[in-house]
Parts: structure tokens; C-alpha cells; sequence
């Protein structure tokens, strides 16, 4: 997109683009390692039902579960704080969001 110098405001639109992208990688690891954890637990619950008499995997469920629990909190609260900052550049630019300038003076709207 070309970005109009005539807004005064380059530096920030770039600024806020770049956060956004990052914001979208950040997301897409985020789920990743969800379905990693979900993976990783339903292959140690089979070995749990496999071998009922082996308490190792037991014990191994509940420490993964509770390490996974912490980093999971972690992440909501990384979320929280993204779409956060999300509602801050929307609130900031909905003007320019609901009415984007002509094709003539082409602007984005970070």
C-alpha cells in the first residue's frame, strides 16, 4: 500500500503495521503449541490406558498438565494484552477505518 506523507504520521502507520504482523505470528505460534499440548496429552492418555499398571505416565500427565496450566495462563494474559492494544488502534482509527479516503489520496489507516 502506498502511504500519503501528507498525514504527517508515516513513522506510526509503519509502526502500528509492523506490531500487527507481529501480533499475527504471535497468535499463529500460540495456536500451535495448543494443538501440540493436545497432541503430546491424547498420546499419553493412551499410554495410560494401554498400561493401566504403569503409574510413570500418570505422573507424567499431571506434571505436563500442570506446566501446560502455567503457560497457558501465560498466554491468555500475552492475548489479553494484544487485543488490548488491538482495540486501542481501532479506537484511535475508526474514522478512518469507516471512511477511508479516495483511491486519489491512497493513505492505510494505522
Amino acid at each position: 500500500a502506498v502511504v500519503s506523507t501528507q498525514s504527517g504520521h508515516y513513522g506510526r502507520e509503519e509502526e502500528a503495521i509492523s506490531e500487527v504482523s507481529s501480533i499475527g505470528e504471535t497468535v499463529k505460534v500460540y495456536y500451535e503449541e495448543m494443538s501440540r499440548y493436545f497432541v503430546t496429552r491424547g498420546k499419553c492418555a493412551s499410554k495410560i490406558l494401554k498400561y493401566p499398571h504403569l503409574e510413570d505416565y500418570t505422573g507424567y500427565l499431571l506434571e505436563w498438565d500442570e506446566t501446560q496450566f502455567l503457560h497457558i495462563r501465560a498466554i491468555a494474559r500475552e492475548l489479553k494484552m494484544i487485543y488490548c492494544f488491538m482495540f486501542d488502534i481501532i479506537n484511535k482509527n475508526f474514522d478512518k477505518i469507516k471512511h477511508p479516503r479516495s483511491q486519489n489520496n491512497t493513505s492505510l489507516i494505522y
